[in-house]
């Protein structure tokens, strides 16, 4: 993975990310209704791929938070900045967290839908562990095995998704498992060029390396609307989101 296309991909999309990831939305406000459940009020968290603030805008629930450390590969820090009070610590800190200095003395530490980007899960989640205070929690929602599986097929190109058992295997080494959910949901589209237009301006485009040529984008949207059409000359086709939610707690000891 190109993860200088991805940073480029997502700057490009912009505000237009906040208009069409509904999905992603949908799915913040769930992982935050499922924080508050989980995890008691934490002062110092660390948040990685906070995009344009979809999750962050909740961390002000958490009361009296003290500080919070945001992350992601390209940072708008003009949206951000306005999303917290004076009392609050924001520390900006821009590029690949595989490969930057974590914070220390962490709390919680949440992702939201952004965790699939990663190229090794095992060890990111080892570096958390030591980062975290005892008792801290990770909060994350990420996708599973069926996302996008539509255009998966077509191209042979995407990201590598676990399962939520696969997950739920990965934390339990040096985490407590306190929730794992999973869902999905298709969105139609009236066409595979509105489903392009789709993926272009949420980012995800920045995760392959497929090149497009007339013969072969012809080819491809014949068979999506043949694969994943509503039939009867309806060239509506369907797009599948497989959202997983997780919650755990660093192990005492």
């Amino acid at each position: 993975m190109d993860k200088a296309l991805v940073r480029q991909r997502f700057r490009k999309a912009g505000a237009q990310y906040t208009q069409q990831a509904q999905v992603q939305q949908q799915m913040a406000k769930q992982l935050w209704q499922y924080a508050e459940q989980f995890v008691p009020a934490p002062q110092r968290v660390l948040e990685i791929g906070c995009g344009q603030g979809g999750f962050t805008q909740y961390l002000r629930g958490w009361s009296p938070l003290q500080k919070i450390v945001l992350n992601d590969l390209y940072l708008p820090r003009e949206a951000l900045q306005a999303l917290f009070p004076d009392e609050v610590e924001v520390q900006y800190v821009e590029g690949d967290i595989e490969t930057l200095a974590l914070p220390s003395g962490i709390d919680a530490v949440v992702s939201a839908a952004s965790m699939q980007w990663l190229m090794d899960v095992p060890r990111l989640l080892q570096r958390l562990h030591a980062s975290l205070n005892a008792g801290g929690h990770v909060v994350l929602s990420t996708f599973g095995p069926k996302q996008y599986h539509e255009i998966r097929q077509l191209t042979g190109q995407g990201l590598q998704y676990y399962s939520a058992q696969a997950w739920q295997h990965l934390l339990s080494v040096e985490f407590d498992v306190l929730l794992v959910q999973q869902e999905q949901q298709c969105l139609w589209f009236d066409s595979p060029w509105d489903v392009l237009k789709h993926l272009q301006q949420t980012g995800v485009t920045g995760a392959g390396q497929w090149q497009w040529n007339k013969t072969r984008l012809r080819t491809f949207m014949a068979q999506y609307v043949q694969q994943y059409g509503r039939g009867e000359g309806d060239d509506a086709v369907s797009l599948t989101y497989h959202p997983i939610y997780l919650i755990a707690r660093k192990k005492h000891g």
